[in-house]
Protein backbone atom coordinates (compact mmCIF):
# COMPACT_ATOMS: atom_id res chain seq x y z
CA UNK A 1 0.00 0.00 0.00
CA UNK A 2 1.29 3.52 -0.74
CA UNK A 3 1.73 6.06 2.01
CA UNK A 4 1.80 9.79 2.31
CA UNK A 5 5.22 11.18 1.31
CA UNK A 6 7.55 11.00 4.32
CA UNK A 7 8.01 14.23 6.21
CA UNK A 8 11.47 15.71 6.82
CA UNK A 9 11.16 14.47 10.40
CA UNK A 10 10.45 10.94 9.19
CA UNK A 11 13.41 11.05 6.81
CA UNK A 12 15.67 12.04 9.70
CA UNK A 13 14.22 9.30 11.93
CA UNK A 14 14.78 6.68 9.24
CA UNK A 15 18.40 7.77 8.81
CA UNK A 16 18.94 7.39 12.56
CA UNK A 17 17.26 3.97 12.57
CA UNK A 18 19.38 2.85 9.64
CA UNK A 19 22.59 3.70 11.47
CA UNK A 20 21.38 1.82 14.55
CA UNK A 21 20.31 -1.19 12.48
CA UNK A 22 23.71 -1.39 10.79
CA UNK A 23 25.38 -1.29 14.21
CA UNK A 24 22.96 -3.87 15.66
CA UNK A 25 23.24 -6.23 12.68
CA UNK A 26 26.73 -5.58 11.22
CA UNK A 27 26.97 -8.87 9.32
CA UNK A 28 23.68 -8.19 7.57
CA UNK A 29 24.83 -4.66 6.74
CA UNK A 30 28.03 -6.00 5.19
CA UNK A 31 26.08 -8.61 3.26
CA UNK A 32 23.76 -5.95 1.86
CA UNK A 33 26.73 -4.07 0.45
CA UNK A 34 27.95 -7.25 -1.23
CA UNK A 35 24.52 -8.21 -2.60
CA UNK A 36 24.14 -4.97 -4.55
CA UNK A 37 26.55 -6.06 -7.27
CA UNK A 38 25.12 -9.26 -8.77
CA UNK A 39 21.55 -9.30 -7.45
CA UNK A 40 19.08 -6.72 -8.75
CA UNK A 41 17.77 -4.73 -5.79
CA UNK A 42 19.45 -7.31 -3.51
CA UNK A 43 16.47 -9.69 -3.73
CA UNK A 44 14.34 -11.58 -6.25
CA UNK A 45 11.10 -10.63 -4.48
CA UNK A 46 10.45 -6.96 -3.73
CA UNK A 47 8.36 -7.46 -0.60
CA UNK A 48 11.30 -9.12 1.18
CA UNK A 49 13.17 -5.84 1.21
CA UNK A 50 12.75 -3.02 3.69
CA UNK A 51 14.16 0.31 2.57
CA UNK A 52 16.96 1.08 3.30
CA UNK A 53 17.97 -1.99 5.33
CA UNK A 54 17.00 -5.63 5.83
CA UNK A 55 18.49 -8.42 7.87
CA UNK A 56 19.86 -11.56 6.23
CA UNK A 57 18.70 -14.82 7.75
CA UNK A 58 21.05 -17.63 8.74
CA UNK A 59 18.36 -20.08 9.86
CA UNK A 60 14.73 -20.18 10.95
CA UNK A 61 12.77 -22.25 13.45
CA UNK A 62 9.29 -22.00 14.89
CA UNK A 63 8.28 -18.41 15.60
CA UNK A 64 11.75 -16.99 14.95
CA UNK A 65 14.33 -16.11 12.35
CA UNK A 66 18.02 -16.01 13.30
CA UNK A 67 20.10 -13.26 11.71
CA UNK A 68 23.66 -13.86 10.47
CA UNK A 69 25.13 -12.45 13.67
CA UNK A 70 22.98 -14.71 15.85
CA UNK A 71 20.20 -12.31 16.82
CA UNK A 72 16.78 -13.93 17.24
CA UNK A 73 13.79 -12.06 15.83
CA UNK A 74 10.15 -13.00 16.35
CA UNK A 75 8.73 -13.32 12.84
CA UNK A 76 5.16 -12.66 11.67
CA UNK A 77 5.92 -12.71 7.92
CA UNK A 78 6.38 -16.50 8.21
CA UNK A 79 7.34 -17.32 4.65
CA UNK A 80 4.85 -15.00 2.93
CA UNK A 81 2.17 -16.29 5.37
CA UNK A 82 2.78 -19.88 4.26
CA UNK A 83 4.13 -21.27 7.55
CA UNK A 84 1.04 -21.98 9.63
CA UNK A 85 3.05 -24.23 11.98
CA UNK A 86 6.02 -21.86 12.11
CA UNK A 87 9.35 -22.08 10.31
CA UNK A 88 10.73 -25.52 9.41
CA UNK A 89 8.26 -27.67 11.37
CA UNK A 90 9.92 -30.95 12.41
CA UNK A 91 7.22 -33.16 10.90
CA UNK A 92 7.72 -31.64 7.43
CA UNK A 93 11.52 -31.75 7.65
CA UNK A 94 11.38 -35.41 8.72
CA UNK A 95 9.16 -36.29 5.76
CA UNK A 96 11.51 -34.53 3.32
CA UNK A 97 14.58 -36.20 4.78
CA UNK A 98 12.95 -39.63 4.65
CA UNK A 99 11.94 -39.12 1.02
CA UNK A 100 15.45 -38.18 -0.02
CA UNK A 101 16.92 -41.09 1.96
CA UNK A 102 14.70 -43.43 -0.09
CA UNK A 103 16.30 -42.22 -3.31
CA UNK A 104 13.36 -40.14 -4.51
CA UNK A 105 12.03 -36.61 -4.25
CA UNK A 106 14.13 -34.65 -6.73
CA UNK A 107 12.90 -34.03 -10.26
CA UNK A 108 12.20 -37.25 -12.21
CA UNK A 109 9.84 -36.07 -14.93
CA UNK A 110 7.66 -39.13 -14.19
CA UNK A 111 4.43 -39.87 -12.34
CA UNK A 112 4.59 -40.53 -8.61
CA UNK A 113 2.04 -41.69 -6.04
CA UNK A 114 2.18 -38.52 -3.93
CA UNK A 115 0.58 -36.47 -6.71
CA UNK A 116 -2.72 -38.33 -6.77
CA UNK A 117 -2.76 -38.87 -2.98
CA UNK A 118 -2.46 -35.16 -2.39
CA UNK A 119 -4.98 -34.30 -5.12
CA UNK A 120 -7.54 -36.67 -3.60
CA UNK A 121 -7.13 -35.08 -0.17
CA UNK A 122 -7.42 -31.51 -1.46
CA UNK A 123 -10.47 -32.27 -3.58
CA UNK A 124 -12.15 -33.93 -0.61
CA UNK A 125 -11.37 -31.06 1.79
CA UNK A 126 -12.57 -28.35 -0.62
CA UNK A 127 -15.62 -30.03 -2.17
CA UNK A 128 -14.23 -29.54 -5.67
CA UNK A 129 -14.24 -32.06 -8.50
CA UNK A 130 -10.74 -32.10 -9.92
CA UNK A 131 -7.50 -30.11 -9.83
CA UNK A 132 -4.16 -29.51 -11.45
CA UNK A 133 -0.95 -28.53 -9.64
CA UNK A 134 1.46 -25.78 -10.57
CA UNK A 135 4.31 -24.02 -8.78
CA UNK A 136 3.13 -20.54 -7.79
CA UNK A 137 0.05 -18.54 -6.94
CA UNK A 138 0.61 -16.14 -9.83
CA UNK A 139 0.64 -19.02 -12.32
CA UNK A 140 -2.41 -20.59 -10.71
CA UNK A 141 -4.53 -17.43 -10.94
CA UNK A 142 -3.31 -16.89 -14.51
CA UNK A 143 -4.39 -20.39 -15.52
CA UNK A 144 -7.73 -20.00 -13.72
CA UNK A 145 -8.52 -16.86 -15.70
CA UNK A 146 -7.41 -18.53 -18.95
CA UNK A 147 -9.83 -21.35 -18.21
CA UNK A 148 -12.67 -18.92 -17.49
CA UNK A 149 -12.05 -16.94 -20.67
CA UNK A 150 -11.81 -20.11 -22.72
CA UNK A 151 -14.94 -21.64 -21.17
CA UNK A 152 -17.14 -18.54 -21.60
CA UNK A 153 -15.65 -17.22 -24.82
CA UNK A 154 -15.51 -13.79 -23.17
CA UNK A 155 -12.65 -11.41 -22.36
CA UNK A 156 -13.52 -9.19 -19.39
CA UNK A 157 -12.16 -10.01 -15.94
CA UNK A 158 -13.61 -8.36 -12.85
CA UNK A 159 -11.38 -7.97 -9.80
CA UNK A 160 -11.61 -6.01 -6.57
CA UNK A 161 -9.58 -2.83 -6.23
CA UNK A 162 -6.75 -3.52 -3.82
CA UNK A 163 -6.74 -7.25 -4.57
CA UNK A 164 -3.47 -8.99 -5.39
CA UNK A 165 -3.52 -12.05 -7.63
CA UNK A 166 0.14 -12.23 -8.59
CA UNK A 167 2.31 -10.78 -11.32
CA UNK A 168 0.30 -11.93 -14.32
CA UNK A 169 -1.48 -10.03 -17.14
CA UNK A 170 -5.03 -10.47 -15.84
CA UNK A 171 -4.20 -9.14 -12.37
CA UNK A 172 -1.83 -6.20 -12.76
CA UNK A 173 -4.44 -3.48 -12.54
CA UNK A 174 -5.83 -1.75 -9.48
CA UNK A 175 -3.54 -3.26 -6.85
CA UNK A 176 -2.32 -0.06 -5.17
CA UNK A 177 -3.76 3.44 -5.15
CA UNK A 178 -1.90 6.18 -7.00
CA UNK A 179 -2.89 9.83 -7.05
CA UNK A 180 -6.15 8.98 -5.32
CA UNK A 181 -7.25 6.19 -7.67
CA UNK A 182 -6.92 2.43 -8.14
CA UNK A 183 -7.80 2.63 -11.85
CA UNK A 184 -4.39 2.14 -13.44
CA UNK A 185 -2.07 -0.59 -14.68
CA UNK A 186 0.66 -1.77 -12.30
CA UNK A 187 3.32 -2.56 -14.89
CA UNK A 188 4.66 -1.63 -18.27
CA UNK A 189 4.88 -4.32 -20.92
CA UNK A 190 1.33 -5.64 -20.47
CA UNK A 191 -0.85 -6.52 -23.47
CA UNK A 192 -2.65 -3.51 -24.90
CA UNK A 193 -6.01 -5.06 -24.02
CA UNK A 194 -5.32 -5.32 -20.27
CA UNK A 195 -6.65 -1.84 -19.44
CA UNK A 196 -10.03 -2.56 -21.06
CA UNK A 197 -10.27 -6.25 -20.22
CA UNK A 198 -9.78 -5.86 -16.45
CA UNK A 199 -12.66 -4.14 -14.65
CA UNK A 200 -12.46 -3.02 -11.01
CA UNK A 201 -15.11 -3.17 -8.35
CA UNK A 202 -14.95 -2.14 -4.71
CA UNK A 203 -14.10 -4.83 -2.17
CA UNK A 204 -17.03 -5.52 0.14
CA UNK A 205 -19.11 -3.27 -2.11
CA UNK A 206 -21.90 -5.32 -3.69
CA UNK A 207 -23.42 -2.25 -5.33
CA UNK A 208 -20.14 -1.50 -7.10
CA UNK A 209 -19.98 -5.06 -8.41
CA UNK A 210 -23.56 -4.83 -9.62
CA UNK A 211 -22.78 -1.65 -11.53
CA UNK A 212 -19.95 -3.42 -13.35
CA UNK A 213 -22.32 -6.18 -14.44
CA UNK A 214 -24.93 -3.64 -15.51
CA UNK A 215 -22.37 -2.10 -17.87
CA UNK A 216 -20.57 -5.21 -19.11
CA UNK A 217 -22.47 -8.30 -17.94
CA UNK A 218 -22.48 -9.99 -21.33
CA UNK A 219 -18.70 -9.54 -21.70
CA UNK A 220 -17.59 -10.77 -18.27
CA UNK A 221 -15.72 -14.07 -18.29
CA UNK A 222 -15.09 -14.20 -14.57
CA UNK A 223 -15.00 -12.47 -11.23
CA UNK A 224 -11.80 -13.18 -9.30
CA UNK A 225 -11.85 -12.36 -5.59
CA UNK A 226 -9.96 -13.05 -2.38
CA UNK A 227 -12.42 -14.13 0.34
CA UNK A 228 -9.78 -12.73 2.68
CA UNK A 229 -7.66 -9.90 1.28
CA UNK A 230 -3.92 -10.35 1.62
CA UNK A 231 -1.85 -7.40 0.40
CA UNK A 232 -5.03 -5.30 0.29
CA UNK A 233 -5.19 -5.11 4.06
CA UNK A 234 -5.86 -8.46 5.74
CA UNK A 235 -9.61 -7.88 5.50
CA UNK A 236 -12.29 -10.58 5.45
CA UNK A 237 -15.11 -10.45 2.93
CA UNK A 238 -18.60 -9.76 4.17
CA UNK A 239 -21.07 -12.58 3.50
CA UNK A 240 -23.21 -10.15 1.50
CA UNK A 241 -20.34 -9.34 -0.86
CA UNK A 242 -19.48 -12.98 -1.60
CA UNK A 243 -23.16 -13.86 -2.04
CA UNK A 244 -23.54 -10.99 -4.52
CA UNK A 245 -20.46 -12.15 -6.45
CA UNK A 246 -21.85 -15.70 -6.65
CA UNK A 247 -25.35 -14.61 -7.68
CA UNK A 248 -24.28 -11.97 -10.22
CA UNK A 249 -21.69 -14.16 -11.93
CA UNK A 250 -24.15 -17.05 -12.22
CA UNK A 251 -26.94 -14.79 -13.50
CA UNK A 252 -24.73 -13.32 -16.22
CA UNK A 253 -23.05 -16.55 -17.31
CA UNK A 254 -19.65 -15.69 -15.84
CA UNK A 255 -17.47 -17.88 -13.63
CA UNK A 256 -16.56 -17.10 -10.03
CA UNK A 257 -12.92 -17.65 -9.08
CA UNK A 258 -11.93 -17.55 -5.42
CA UNK A 259 -8.25 -16.83 -4.88
CA UNK A 260 -7.45 -18.56 -1.58
CA UNK A 261 -3.69 -18.48 -1.93
CA UNK A 262 -3.57 -16.92 1.54
CA UNK A 263 -6.97 -17.96 2.94
CA UNK A 264 -6.98 -21.65 2.03
CA UNK A 265 -6.28 -23.87 5.09
CA UNK A 266 -5.55 -20.79 7.24
CA UNK A 267 -8.97 -20.66 8.93
CA UNK A 268 -9.95 -24.32 8.73
CA UNK A 269 -8.52 -27.53 7.29
CA UNK A 270 -9.99 -26.69 3.90
CA UNK A 271 -11.18 -23.69 1.90
CA UNK A 272 -12.50 -20.53 3.51
CA UNK A 273 -15.28 -20.35 0.90
CA UNK A 274 -17.08 -23.23 2.60
CA UNK A 275 -17.40 -21.19 5.81
CA UNK A 276 -19.40 -18.66 3.78
CA UNK A 277 -21.52 -21.37 2.19
CA UNK A 278 -20.23 -20.32 -1.26
CA UNK A 279 -18.91 -22.69 -3.89
CA UNK A 280 -16.88 -20.92 -6.58
CA UNK A 281 -16.48 -22.41 -10.03
CA UNK A 282 -12.69 -22.38 -9.64
CA UNK A 283 -10.67 -22.31 -6.42
CA UNK A 284 -7.00 -21.37 -6.30
CA UNK A 285 -4.84 -22.68 -3.44
CA UNK A 286 -1.22 -22.14 -2.44
CA UNK A 287 1.06 -21.10 0.45
CA UNK A 288 -0.15 -23.19 3.44
CA UNK A 289 -0.81 -26.28 1.29
CA UNK A 290 2.89 -26.37 0.33
CA UNK A 291 4.19 -26.90 3.85
CA UNK A 292 6.99 -24.43 3.08
CA UNK A 293 7.65 -25.72 -0.44
CA UNK A 294 6.49 -24.26 -3.81
CA UNK A 295 3.02 -25.67 -4.51
CA UNK A 296 -0.17 -24.15 -5.92
CA UNK A 297 -3.32 -25.72 -7.35
CA UNK A 298 -6.30 -24.79 -9.46
CA UNK A 299 -9.34 -26.79 -8.33
CA UNK A 300 -12.91 -26.70 -9.57
CA UNK A 301 -15.63 -27.87 -11.87
CA UNK A 302 -14.67 -30.77 -14.08
CA UNK A 303 -16.34 -29.28 -17.16
CA UNK A 304 -14.27 -26.10 -16.84
CA UNK A 305 -11.00 -27.83 -16.01
CA UNK A 306 -11.56 -30.20 -18.94
CA UNK A 307 -10.58 -27.43 -21.34
CA UNK A 308 -6.98 -28.15 -20.33
CA UNK A 309 -7.34 -31.93 -20.71
CA UNK A 310 -5.56 -34.06 -23.29
CA UNK A 311 -8.91 -34.73 -24.91
CA UNK A 312 -9.73 -31.05 -25.50
CA UNK A 313 -6.45 -29.07 -25.38
CA UNK A 314 -8.30 -25.75 -25.66
CA UNK A 315 -6.45 -24.07 -22.79
CA UNK A 316 -2.70 -24.52 -22.49
CA UNK A 317 -2.55 -25.24 -18.75
CA UNK A 318 0.15 -27.88 -18.77
CA UNK A 319 2.13 -26.74 -15.77
CA UNK A 320 5.90 -26.58 -16.08
CA UNK A 321 8.97 -28.66 -15.44
CA UNK A 322 8.56 -28.45 -11.67
CA UNK A 323 4.77 -28.78 -11.46
CA UNK A 324 3.81 -31.48 -8.93
CA UNK A 325 7.45 -31.76 -7.89
CA UNK A 326 7.59 -34.80 -5.61
CA UNK A 327 9.48 -33.22 -2.73
CA UNK A 328 7.11 -30.24 -2.73
CA UNK A 329 4.07 -32.48 -2.66
CA UNK A 330 5.53 -34.62 0.13
CA UNK A 331 5.81 -31.45 2.21
CA UNK A 332 2.31 -30.34 1.26
CA UNK A 333 0.69 -33.71 1.90
CA UNK A 334 2.41 -33.97 5.27
CA UNK A 335 1.24 -30.48 6.25
CA UNK A 336 -2.37 -30.90 5.13
CA UNK A 337 -2.75 -34.34 6.71
CA UNK A 338 -1.53 -32.83 9.98
CA UNK A 339 -3.97 -29.92 9.73
CA UNK A 340 -6.87 -32.28 9.01
CA UNK A 341 -5.94 -34.61 11.85
CA UNK A 342 -5.53 -31.79 14.39
CA UNK A 343 -8.08 -29.29 13.10
CA UNK A 344 -9.97 -29.08 16.40
CA UNK A 345 -6.85 -27.95 18.28
CA UNK A 346 -4.92 -25.95 15.69
CA UNK A 347 -7.48 -23.42 14.49
CA UNK A 348 -8.90 -22.33 17.87
CA UNK A 349 -5.30 -21.92 19.09
CA UNK A 350 -4.45 -19.75 16.07
CA UNK A 351 -7.58 -17.68 16.65
CA UNK A 352 -6.59 -17.04 20.27
CA UNK A 353 -3.13 -15.86 19.21
CA UNK A 354 -4.60 -13.52 16.62
CA UNK A 355 -7.07 -12.10 19.14
CA UNK A 356 -4.30 -11.49 21.69
CA UNK A 357 -2.27 -9.53 19.15
CA UNK A 358 -5.14 -7.49 17.73
CA UNK A 359 -6.59 -6.64 21.14
CA UNK A 360 -3.16 -5.78 22.53
CA UNK A 361 -2.20 -3.54 19.62
CA UNK A 362 -5.57 -1.82 19.65
CA UNK A 363 -5.09 -1.09 23.36
CA UNK A 364 -1.54 0.24 22.82
CA UNK A 365 -2.68 2.51 19.99
CA UNK A 366 -5.53 3.82 22.12
CA UNK A 367 -3.24 4.53 25.08
CA UNK A 368 -0.73 6.33 22.86
CA UNK A 369 -3.58 8.16 21.09
CA UNK A 370 -2.54 6.90 17.69
CA UNK A 371 -5.26 6.40 15.06
CA UNK A 372 -4.59 2.78 14.09
CA UNK A 373 -6.38 0.70 11.49
CA UNK A 374 -6.11 -2.90 12.72
CA UNK A 375 -7.50 -5.64 10.48
CA UNK A 376 -7.82 -9.41 10.59
CA UNK A 377 -10.89 -9.50 12.83
CA UNK A 378 -13.30 -12.43 12.53
CA UNK A 379 -16.85 -11.88 11.32
CA UNK A 380 -20.25 -13.56 11.54
CA UNK A 381 -19.13 -16.62 9.54
CA UNK A 382 -15.39 -16.78 10.30
CA UNK A 383 -15.19 -17.40 14.02
CA UNK A 384 -11.47 -16.77 14.53
CA UNK A 385 -8.45 -15.37 12.71
CA UNK A 386 -4.67 -15.48 13.11
CA UNK A 387 -4.24 -12.39 10.90
CA UNK A 388 -3.27 -8.97 12.24
CA UNK A 389 -2.38 -6.10 9.90
CA UNK A 390 -1.70 -2.59 11.22
CA UNK A 391 -1.76 0.84 9.55
CA UNK A 392 -1.68 4.25 11.16
CA UNK A 393 -3.99 6.96 9.87
CA UNK A 394 -3.58 10.71 10.01
CA UNK A 395 -6.68 11.55 12.01
CA UNK A 396 -8.74 8.41 12.49
CA UNK A 397 -8.53 4.63 12.70
CA UNK A 398 -10.79 1.63 13.14
CA UNK A 399 -11.46 -1.85 11.83
CA UNK A 400 -11.42 -1.58 8.04
CA UNK A 401 -13.79 -3.30 5.64
CA UNK A 402 -12.24 -1.93 2.42
CA UNK A 403 -8.68 -1.26 1.22
CA UNK A 404 -9.54 2.40 0.65
CA UNK A 405 -9.87 2.92 4.40
CA UNK A 406 -6.22 2.13 5.11
CA UNK A 407 -4.32 2.96 1.96
CA UNK A 408 -6.51 3.96 -0.94
CA UNK A 409 -8.27 7.03 -2.30
CA UNK A 410 -9.93 7.81 1.04
CA UNK A 411 -8.69 10.25 3.66
CA UNK A 412 -6.83 7.80 5.88
CA UNK A 413 -3.65 6.99 3.98
CA UNK A 414 -1.01 5.56 6.33
CA UNK A 415 0.80 8.44 7.94
CA UNK A 416 3.80 6.28 8.89
CA UNK A 417 4.98 4.03 6.10
CA UNK A 418 5.92 0.38 6.24
CA UNK A 419 9.65 1.08 5.84
CA UNK A 420 9.79 3.33 8.90
CA UNK A 421 7.61 1.06 11.03
CA UNK A 422 9.50 -2.10 10.09
CA UNK A 423 12.85 -0.45 10.80
CA UNK A 424 11.74 0.59 14.29
CA UNK A 425 10.37 -2.89 14.98
CA UNK A 426 13.54 -4.62 13.75
CA UNK A 427 15.42 -2.82 16.51
CA UNK A 428 12.95 -4.39 18.96
CA UNK A 429 13.59 -7.88 17.60
CA UNK A 430 10.38 -8.08 15.55
CA UNK A 431 10.13 -9.09 11.89
CA UNK A 432 6.79 -7.93 10.44
CA UNK A 433 4.91 -7.39 7.21
CA UNK A 434 1.86 -5.17 6.71
CA UNK A 435 2.33 -3.77 10.18
CA UNK A 436 2.55 -7.21 11.78
CA UNK A 437 1.34 -10.19 9.73
CA UNK A 438 -0.07 -13.46 11.03
CA UNK A 439 0.55 -15.74 13.99
CA UNK A 440 1.57 -19.38 13.68
CA UNK A 441 1.09 -22.23 16.12
CA UNK A 442 4.74 -21.74 17.11
CA UNK A 443 4.06 -18.30 18.61
CA UNK A 444 3.75 -19.01 22.32
CA UNK A 445 2.74 -16.79 25.21
CA UNK A 446 6.32 -15.55 25.65
CA UNK A 447 6.54 -14.46 22.00
CA UNK A 448 3.15 -12.74 22.12
CA UNK A 449 4.08 -10.81 25.28
CA UNK A 450 7.46 -9.82 23.85
CA UNK A 451 5.77 -8.69 20.64
CA UNK A 452 3.39 -6.31 22.42
CA UNK A 453 6.17 -4.95 24.63
CA UNK A 454 8.47 -4.39 21.66
CA UNK A 455 5.71 -2.86 19.54
CA UNK A 456 4.88 -0.37 22.30
CA UNK A 457 8.55 0.62 22.64
CA UNK A 458 8.87 1.14 18.88
CA UNK A 459 5.75 3.31 18.76
CA UNK A 460 6.82 5.33 21.79
CA UNK A 461 10.14 5.97 20.09
CA UNK A 462 8.45 7.11 16.87
CA UNK A 463 6.04 9.34 18.76
CA UNK A 464 8.86 10.96 20.78
CA UNK A 465 10.82 11.58 17.57
CA UNK A 466 7.84 13.29 15.91
CA UNK A 467 7.03 10.67 13.28
CA UNK A 468 3.30 11.13 13.80
CA UNK A 469 3.34 14.93 13.94
CA UNK A 470 2.00 17.23 11.26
Amino acid sequence: MPTLPPSPAQDAILRDLTRELAARYPQSAARCDRRRVALLDQTSHAVRWNEPFMVTVARCDGAAIHELGGARLIDYWQGHFANLLGHNPPLVRAALQATLAEGRGLQSGMLHDVEHEFAELLVQRTGTETLRFTTSGALATFYAVLLARGFTGRRAVVKAAGGWHGSQPFALKGVAARAGSFDHLESEGLPGSTQDDVELCGYNDAASLERVFERRGGEVACVILEPWLGAGGGIGATPEFLRAARELSARHGALLIHDEIIAGFRFRAGDLSAMYGIRPDLLVLGKVIGGGMPVAAVCGRRDVMALASRAMRRVKFEGGTYSAHELSLVAGLTMVRHLVGHEAEIYPALARRGATLRDGLERIARELRLPAWISGWPNEVVAGSSVCHVRFGRDRGGRPLRPEETGGPGAAHPVVGEDLLRAALLLEGLSVHNGLGAASTAHGEAELRATLVGYRRALERLVAAGAFAG
